[in-house]
């Protein structure tokens, strides 16, 4: 009988008396020889979490029970095959159908039978709250440690640690001034990306920049105006899942910002106005493409470019934008206008609102009251959704979970969240009375319709796109020559 005897051991439970491999490999050499087997073979993963099943020996083993090459698996305890209960079934099941045993050296249990299979799927359920228990205690840990501005995750492009604080990599900080500036100035992500390869400037990670790379780090970067954010993301099955932001934690001024609050809040403004518009929008060669709308059924009108034979010769129609509810859904009716037109017509609008002291339209205003209320109202269910979180913490304490001191100090923790909660809400409301209002989006319109100009100047047409996506949010048409146009902020 052939015997596989499996060996783990996770980063954290290297030093812990009992889990370093040697102990577990005398362990199990000594069960195999007091009950006379010799025939058996260590398959070990040194440094890997039980959190789920991809290491490279827990593999092999699938595999060897799948071609039959071994017939008992045996481990030191169940926790080192698996805290999962449900691999911890799949894997029994495996077992059943290859006819492999299973065997723990300090827990005794048959496999073969209904009862050891039952006692071996209830310490599987054990093991399993015990790993999301650990999980707890290194989140909280890691929480404690986050509050006190102490370094909690990698530093981003333009910063490095030094005596466990977070430093401005001087060389990578002026990189991050320039991709800021080219945003601020109307350049997309793609033409960052290329300033950055064209210069050999590499990521943190060593791999050259796309637009999508550039798109993440500066989006919402608040280690950028020198706050940590921890508690974002978690992974689940491999993939990379965010977290609510009520759960996240932020630390404000744990390390010196590269990027003042002005314009830090600029750029964000821009990149949110350009993530509404499709990626095939913004990589399309016309001017209006993902912002401009059918004013009779309401889906989006397309550029599009033929090219027709006539006379034996080729015969370039007209470029226009037709309405797709016509085109794809068959509704609507058949309708277009000229590219050129169209363009030239928005172009002019908009050059127009920064040479009139009129009024700014009322769309201006409320496109970005509207981003402010959506905040608020975000804000505001944060802050609705801590008593929920207290009650279980109550619960807990209720059921011997936690104890008085872990009550007091969760209650400590929540009413801090809470005032932070309540700084933001006041901001917002702030915000809402003071900055939209007419005149001071008519002052930001302006101020991006200069870049227009300059863009307009050097016949940037990359640049002119996203600055136009920047100043307008949405162009209606109607009837092919009828426009109206809403403006964002």
């Amino acid at each position: 009988m052939k015997i596989a005897l499996y060996i783990r051991v996770s980063t954290e439970e290297q030093a812990k008396e009992g889990f370093s491999i040697a102990e577990q490999k005398e362990r199990l050499r000594a069960f195999c020889i007091a009950h006379g087997w010799s025939d058996y073979e260590f398959y070990i993963d040194d440094g890997y979490s039980a959190k789920d099943t991809n290491r490279p020996a827990y593999q092999r083993i699938l595999i060897d029970i799948r071609a039959r090459r071994i017939q008992m698996i045996m481990t030191t305890k169940i926790d080192r095959l698996t805290r999962r209960l449900m691999d911890l079934l799949t894997f029994v099941d495996e077992l059943d159908i290859y006819q492999c045993a299973y065997k723990s050296a300090s827990e005794t249990f048959d496999t073969s039978t209904a009862v050891g299979r039952m006692v071996l799927q209830l310490l599987g359920v054990f093991a399993e709250f015990e790993r999301e228990r650990i999980a707890e205690r290194v989140r909280e840990n890691m929480y404690h440690v986050a509050k006190q501005g102490k370094v909690v995750t990698t530093p981003c492009f333009g910063y490095d640690v030094a005596d466990g604080q977070y430093v401005i990599n001087k060389s990578e900080a002026e990189w991050i001034l320039k991709m800021v500036d080219m945003i601020l100035n109307g350049n997309g992500t793609w033409n960052v990306a290329k300033m950055l390869n064209e210069n050999n400037v590499l990521t943190k990670r060593g791999r050259e920049w796309t637009l999508k790379a550039v798109r993440i780090y500066l989006l919402k970067n608040e280690m950028l105006r020198g706050n940590t954010v921890w508690n974002q993301n978690y992974r689940k099955s491999g993939k990379l899942i965010q977290r609510p932001p009520s759960e996240w934690l932020l630390v404000e001024n744990t390390h010196e910002p590269i990027l003042d609050k002005d314009t830090y809040e600029k750029l964000q403004a821009i990149l949110d106005q350009n993530q509404r518009v499709a990626p095939r929008s913004k990589n399309s060669d016309f001017l209006l493409s993902g912002i401009v709308y059918c004013g009779h059924c309401g889906n989006k009108m397309y550029g599009l470019n033929t090219t027709n034979k006539k006379n034996g010769k080729d015969y370039r129609s007209p470029i226009r934008y037709l309405c797709s509810g016509y085109t794809k859904k068959g509704q609507c009716f058949h309708h277009y206008i000229h590219t050129e037109i169209l363009d030239e017509q928005v172009i002019q609008e908009v050059l127009g609102i920064g040479e009139s002291d009129i009024a700014i339209p009322v769309s201006a205003v409320s496109v970005q009251a509207n981003k402010l209320r959506e905040e608020l109202t975000q804000t505001k269910k944060q802050l609705s959704s801590m008593d929920d979180r207290f009650q279980r913490q109550i619960r807990a304490f209720e059921i011997g979970i936690l104890d008085e001191a872990d009550l007091l100090e969760a209650k400590q923790r929540l009413n801090q969240e809470k005032d932070e909660i309540l700084a933001k809400i006041q901001a917002l409301e702030i915000t809402l009375q003071t900055e939209v209002s007419p005149e001071v989006v008519q002052e930001k319109i302006k101020n991006r319709i200069s870049h227009l100009k300059s863009a307009i100047e050097e016949r940037d047409q990359d640049r002119l796109k996203n600055i136009v996506r920047d100043i307008v949010h949405q162009v209606t048409v109607i009837d092919g020559s009828q426009i109206e146009i809403s403006f964002s902020v």
